[in-house]
């Protein structure tokens, strides 16, 4: 486990690769856990990701689980991604929800969390523009909403976002019709 760097919050592991140049989720579950045996108090972990086009879904059950560890200490789990092709597939199967996403050493170094204890701490998102002078808006009004957690509906991962649903019910609907076809069959070979 060579090359682990300090960025910023993070203490950044190196992404493993398979013989074919694939990323290695089980080397990479092992990193993980010497990187957390030698670093006790690591609360921000993530991986480097650089170059990847892609990762297979074995790698999206390691970072969710990294991320249910990690935030147990109140940390956090990120991935640096620089090409655009990566970072779209996991926010595709929603994973941004959850661990933080990077296209750079530079994002991922002025990461600042959320402090939830002082409410006048730096968001770890960027805010969203509020709307111009026309509206009035009171201080508290736009406090509570930057400080607003999303909604994330717990069952988010249970659906596999990379299937459209729609080809499911159109097979469902031939699998009905095919099972209809084989009662006719039957029936009308056994009233003969």
């Amino acid at each position: 486990m060579g090359n682990v760097k300090s960025v910023g919050l993070f203490l950044l592991l190196p992404a493993p690769l398979n013989p074919i140049g694939a990323f290695d989720a089980e080397t990479f579950k092992a990193d993980f856990r010497a990187a957390v045996a030698a670093n006790s108090k690591a609360k921000f972990i993530g991986v480097d990701l650089s170059g990847l086009d892609f990762v297979y879904s074995d790698a999206y059950n390691a970072f969710m689980q990294f991320h249910q560890e990690l935030s147990k200490r109140k940390g956090a789990f990120a991935v640096l991604a620089d090409k655009e092709s990566l970072a779209k597939s996991l926010r595709k199967v929603g994973l941004e929800r959850f661990i933080r996403i990077f296209g750079s050493v530079d994002e991922m170094a002025a990461y600042t969390p959320v402090d939830q204890k002082n409410p006048t701490a730096v968001v770890d998102e960027p805010v969203k523009h509020v709307e111009e002078a026309s509206s009035p808006t009171s201080a508290s009004q736009v406090e509570s909403q930057v400080h607003q957690a999303p909604a994330v509906d717990p069952k988010v991962m249970d659906k596999n976002p990379l299937v459209d649903e729609s080809s499911s019910s159109k097979g469902s609907c031939i699998a009905v019709l095919v099972l209809l076809l084989v009662v006719v069959a039957v029936v009308s070979y056994l009233v003969l």
